[in-house]
């Protein structure tokens, strides 16, 4: 049997219509109305939906009764038209400085740690001190040209091609999201207002030679150190950047492991637990590149010094990993050992600074030295390898260049090979082809039979 329905009074004791409540404060007395109604929710699924007038904000219970009452009367005759209320969405006041807090955690995960600091660096510095970031998204949908704007005032002011391509991008980057995230506020399409300055190369990628390369190993193993194991393993970086076909140094330094790597190639990959430190180096993705013997010799030797000193190193220890006192650097994880520690953005920028320009520059002092050394920078170790192997026998054959296996162990298509190095590609057309190895060999002797003589100190 069904229960009767219960009357409900106002404050001036007539009896309430359907759907709407008394709200009691707590000595029982009628404080404000509560309104029901059933609406379907953005999948279609029915719900329940409330909401509340107070006599303490609309200013008496007459108000708020005769609020409750029309605001129920309106819902329920949108609900049945067309299913629920339209309400505002709360990102209606959200400006472009919170949206990009929302973007910080909402994408944060999927971001290397340098290009997260990176953007936070860029966003302080140059947007959030700026009016655009107080601009309210649904301001920007009313004023797209709000954007032209901005980028018109960064012209402006002087700032550099390379410097508003990345302040562009970034608040391009975070528009985007946005939008993805609330289509009802950010309505339009935003990205076709960005003009990003075209970067134009202003030097062709630098290569030396093989004998180059020993020389510049010489000049690290025999600089001046507090532990002879650090020239070891910086000898072993140089010669696996310069004579490996062909990688980065941020896939070295972050993705290689001891697993990866084989007698004539390494693997770049992400770890096998999904920790995103073993793929922040992976530019182009996982791939594999060819190591010639004067990297894998020098890489081998620096791994039996360290494993005579700090005993035998898991397969999953970084090939470059981060040194302490006691060895390779490990995070915690409880009470098991964690994930190998990489160089951290400003100990490879130390690196650079204190041990690779000064290699360069003893280098070039060196008799017969090949030109370019005293400005080379550490990735042209990248393109030396990678000029190298354009004129030996594993892409110059009887019948022509074959650029696809030197494409692929560049993490290359074979289009972007040609633009970039198609000045190394005419310089050496037409030439006898060299074999790579005995080229690596003969300049390594040339240069043990006539070591050179540094200034220790200089």
């Amino acid at each position: 049997m069904a229960r009767p329905a219960k009357k409900r009074k106002d404050h001036r004791g007539a009896f309430l219509p359907a759907g709407v409540y008394p709200q009691r404060d707590g000595t029982g007395e009628i404080s404000g109305y509560k309104v029901r109604w059933r609406e379907e929710n953005f999948d279609g699924v029915g719900r329940h939906s409330a909401r509340t007038f107070s006599a303490a904000i609309v200013g008496s219970l007459d108000r708020a009764l005769l609020a409750a009452v029309e605001f129920r009367e309106q819902a329920v005759r949108v609900a049945r038209a067309e299913g629920s209320m339209v309400r505002a969405d709360p990102a209606v006041a959200m400006t472009v400085d919170e949206l990009f807090s929302e973007w910080c955690v909402g994408r944060g995960p999927e971001l290397s740690e340098r290009y997260a600091e990176g953007s936070i660096r860029i966003w302080e510095r140059e947007i959030s001190a700026r009016q655009i970031a107080k601009l309210r998204l649904a301001r920007i949908s009313q004023d797209p040209a709000a954007i032209t704007r901005f980028q018109d005032q960064l012209l402006a002011e002087g700032m550099s091609a390379g410097n508003r391509a990345k302040v562009l991008s970034l608040l391009r980057a975070v528009l985007r999201w946005g939008r993805r995230r609330h289509p009802n506020v950010l309505r339009l399409e935003l990205s076709g207002l960005f003009e990003l300055p075209r970067s134009s190369r202003k030097r062709l990628a630098f290569a030396t030679d093989a004998y180059g390369l020993e020389r510049l190993i010489e000049a690290v193993l025999r600089r001046e150190a507090h532990d002879d194991l650090l020239p070891l393993r910086d000898a072993a970086f140089v010669a696996a950047m310069g004579f490996t076909v062909a990688a980065r140094p941020s896939e070295w330094l972050y993705s290689a492991r001891w697993a990866d790597l084989h007698q004539r190639s390494v693997e770049f990959q992400r770890s096998a637990d999904g920790d995103g430190s073993g793929g922040v180096g992976l530019k182009t993705g996982a791939r594999a590149a060819l190591v010639l013997p004067s990297a894998s010799e020098r890489i081998c030797a620096y791994r039996e010094r360290l494993e005579e000193r700090f005993g035998a190193q898991p397969e999953n220890a970084l090939v470059f990993q981060a040194l302490g006192s006691e060895g390779p650097l490990w995070s915690e994880d409880g009470d098991e050992e964690g994930d190998p520690v990489a160089w951290t953005d400003s100990e490879y920028k130390n690196w650079t600074s204190r041990v690779w320009r000064k290699a360069r520059a003893q280098a070039a002092t060196v008799e017969q030295a090949p030109a370019g050394l005293e400005t080379m920078r550490f990735y042209d170790c990248r393109h030396t390898a990678i000029s190298m192997a354009l004129h030996s026998t594993l892409v110059m054959g009887p019948h022509g260049m074959n650029l696809h296996s030197l494409a692929a162990w560049a993490g290359h298509d074979v289009q972007t090979l040609q633009r970039y190095y198609a000045h190394s590609i005419a310089r050496y057309l037409g030439g006898e082809p060299i074999d790579l190895d005995q080229e690596c060999r003969t300049a390594r002797e040339r240069v043990e039979a006539n070591p050179a003589t540094y200034v220790r100190g200089a």
